[in-house]
């Protein structure tokens, strides 16, 4: 949960533009320590730790005759470094992930990001080409956004910190409003006019020939040639091994546990390893949270496996404080819908980063074993938008969730629809087949892939996010990109073959978890149904619309909006649902505001 920045140009002296980058790295919300630069004369590389930094943290740079061949600077954490130090065998000591990777791109070039394993973004500035090289995991759990520049580039950890530079203008165009408002983006880029993201799983070159893209990772269609049984220990096997490696990042090793069926088996996993028990945290803010109540089934897994556990309360009148909703939206790169599912994990997370530094999720389980797809998704044939806008649209949410109190001439005008479509085949399009397989197979496997590379950004991208704004590493066995490629290729008939989701998890927890817990029905992360908290979202609406200057408002259906003032029943229209959309609106006030955004629409 280190944050890093940068400033290449080769044809500008950076000598005294320290200033600019050191700003930059200011701005990041990650990492708690102090920051640190590297200069050279057209490179400037700028970070910021989560913890106190050992000798050779980045940035760091390798030299040769007293000539700088490369610098770096990273954030994350490699899970094979001890196999890559073994790979390289180096003359004096690699004390750093950071060091492994520049020595291992001075040796085997872009080809060393197909080496590595974990969670990372770097940068690696290439003194010898004057290239800058961007590189992000698998999965990009690390952000890393990036403005290219007629002669090099601006990048850091989050979009906010490259508004700090006076080379970003900070617009937000129509496309950059339909991505929000969708919460699906045109691969590589932001919501910010001209700022990109480096693809996760992808490189990005920039140099003197311009800039290039290299994928060096993807999913792709395999045939499944194990039958049922054989499929179970296989993946039983993937699970134990990768749990094994990320629990021993911490000791004891600590769990996020709802009592849910994906962190229950996390928990399970790490427990029937030698050594002390697991330690667990679930959150709460008493039985009303939810209509299913995390507490007693995270109790029953604790008491199964003698846990070490903490039950950590969040006061559903902190979710209004000031300070919160300003760190949650400074948290992420873009606002979103979902309200208090942001500001309670962030109020939970800087809790339990008192306890431990790092801690296991059970997120992207879902994803990865199918438990996101109905029978009658897979079964359908009229599929026209992505799975959840298509579920929003069942509860006669025409413009998916979050979007209701938009003025539909705006939304028709930046061709919001067209803008969802587009995306849809798009992503679509990048879906890896196996030829002749049937069309249910097929559309299980889109829905899955849609999933693991769209939606997969609102639920573990964002957790990791918040997580570090709070000073929290979360690391997500289940994001295993061999477990990815291996699940994405067992077909659909298996991962739900007694006709329940999650066939396969279930059936590997059978023997490690109470029945409770196997048979608990799936409900989402804990809402607070405090009345302050739904009485504090009109009171902010209707100061959003009495103010004439606020940036969201022109945007905005105003009698409609007016409505919710009046009546806060609208709030609880589809549940939650109806909230979505006054969220929705405050969080894209408060990010315009924030960030000094101007729509140019």
């Amino acid at each position: 949960m280190s944050g890093i920045t940068g400033w290449v140009d080769r044809h500008r002296d950076l000598t005294h533009e320290s200033a600019a980058v050191a700003a930059m790295t200011a701005r990041l919300v990650r990492g708690t320590h102090g920051d640190r630069q590297w200069s050279a004369p057209h490179a400037l590389l700028g970070h910021r730790a989560d913890a106190p930094e050992p000798l050779g943290a980045p940035p760091a740079a390798v030299q040769e005759h007293g000539r700088t061949l490369a610098a770096i600077t990273f954030d994350g954490v490699l899970d094979n470094a001890t196999q890559l130090r073994s790979a390289l065998d180096p003359p004096g000591p690699l004390v750093t992930d950071a060091q492994l990777i520049l020595h291992g791109y001075l040796r085997w070039g872009c080809a060393v990001a197909e080496r590595l394993e974990g969670l990372f973004a770097f940068a690696i500035w290439d003194a010898r080409s004057s290239e800058l090289m961007l590189g992000r995991d698998r999965f990009g759990i690390k952000p890393l956004s990036y403005l290219p520049l007629p002669h090099g580039a601006l990048f850091a950890s989050e979009a906010a910190a490259l508004g700090a530079h006076p080379l970003i203008d900070n617009e937000l165009d129509a496309e950059g409003l339909c991505s929000v408002l969708a919460q699906v983006r045109r691969p590589g880029h932001s919501a910010l006019r001209r700022v990109r993201e480096v693809r996760p799983g992808h490189l990005v070159r920039l140099g003197p020939d311009g800039v290039r893209e290299h994928r060096y990772w993807a999913l792709e269609a395999h045939p499944h040639t194990e039958d049922l049984a054989s499929t179970i220990a296989t993946t039983r096997a993937l699970l134990e091994e990768v749990v094994a490696r990320e629990a021993a990042a911490c000791s004891p090793a600590a769990v996020l546990l709802s009592g849910g069926l994906d962190s229950s088996t996390l928990t399970a996993l790490v427990a029937q390893r030698a050594g002390p028990a697991p330690r667990t945290f679930t959150v709460s803010f008493g039985d009303s949270a939810a209509t299913v109540p995390d507490r007693p089934f995270a109790q029953a897994v604790v008491d199964h496996l003698g846990c070490e556990h903490h039950e950590i309360l969040v006061d559903p009148a902190t979710l209004t404080h000031p300070p919160t909703l300003e760190a949650v939206l400074a948290a992420k790169d873009f606002p979103s819908p979902f309200g208090d599912k942001n500001l309670t994990p962030y109020l939970f997370y800087r809790q339990v980063a008192a306890e431990t530094p790092v801690v296991l999720s059970g997120e992207a389980a879902d994803a990865v074993f199918g438990g996101l797809i109905s029978d009658q998704e897979r079964a359908s044939t009229e599929h026209r938008t992505f799975p959840w806008i298509e579920r929003a649209r069942a509860f006669g949410l025409d413009n998916g969730i979050g979007n209701d109190l938009f003025d539909q001439d705006l939304l028709r005008g930046i061709d919001f629809t067209g803008f969802c479509a587009e995306r849809y085949q798009e992503a679509r399009q990048e879906v890896p087949h196996l030829p002749g397989a049937p069309a249910d197979d097929r559309r299980a496997r889109e829905i899955d892939y849609l999933h693991m590379t769209r939606l997969y950004e609102q639920a573990v991208n964002h957790s990791e996010r918040l997580a570090a704004a709070a000073g929290l590493q979360v690391r997500f066995p289940f994001s295993d990109h061999r477990l990815f490629r291996y699940l994405y290729n067992v077909p659909w008939r298996m991962k739900s073959f007694d006709g329940r989701d999650k066939s396969l998890l279930r059936t590997i927890a059978a023997d490690l978890l109470p029945a409770s817990v196997l048979d608990r029905p799936k409900v989402p992360f804990p809402i607070t149904y405090h009345a302050g908290y739904k009485q504090s979202l009109a009171e902010r609406l209707r100061e959003v619309l009495t103010d004439h200057d606020a940036p969201v408002r022109p945007l905005l259906d105003l009698p409609k909006a007016w409505q919710v003032v009046d009546d806060p029943g609208r709030l609880d229209r589809g549940g939650w649902l109806g909230r979505a959309d006054t969220e929705m609106v405050l969080q894209l006030d408060g990010w315009l505001r924030a960030r000094r955004i101007r729509p140019a629409l």
